[in-house]
């Protein structure tokens, strides 16, 4: 019976060593990698950009302002993929006014800016020349959809700013 037990204690003392020298991941105290960025992976955003409209007549009597923004990290992938928002600032940096494109006020102003995509750029038209400052915040679509997605009012540039720790 003494001859059983030790073999047993053997086996036991080497399985336990080879299972935890197998399983043994974990960082020394004191190992530290990289720091990584602040904010949310799979994002980038803008500086504020000035963007100048031109006039465009579509036909006689019919003129609308038109402008292109040059945004390099709009790839095919993330028009297939991803979330692209743009943002105007109405006001100015010291008191800013913040509105989502595409934006329409038909009750107050009638103006309008509408937005469209392409690899490489915004493309903007309006019914007046908007010029001012712009950004745009891009999302790229790593997670299909029913997998954890953030919850984000896009509408609430503030709440998209802390979101994506964005900085002005």
């Amino acid at each position: 019976m003494k001859q059983v037990f030790s073999v047993l204690s053997v086996a036991c003392v080497a399985f336990f060593t080879l299972f935890l020298s197998t399983t043994n991941v974990s960082c020394k105290k004191g190992d530290t990698g990289p720091k990584g960025d602040t904010g949310v992976a799979n994002s980038v955003y803008s500086a504020w950009k000035t963007v100048t409209y031109q006039a465009a007549v579509i036909q006689p009597g019919d003129t609308v302002g038109v402008a292109t923004l040059k945004a390099p990290e709009i790839t095919k992938d993330v028009l297939d993929k991803g979330m692209i928002h743009v943002y105007a600032n109405l006001g100015t940096a010291a008191a800013p006014d913040i509105v989502q494109i595409p934006y329409q006020d038909f009750y107050l102003t009638g103006i309008y800016v509408n937005v469209d995509y392409e690899v490489g750029n915004i493309n903007f038209v309006s019914n007046i020349l908007a010029n001012g400052l712009y950004r745009y915040i891009i999302v790229t679509g790593t997670i299909p959809a029913g997998g954890r997605q953030a919850t984000v009012d896009w509408n609430n540039y503030e709440e998209v700013k802390k979101f994506y720790n964005l900085k002005d």
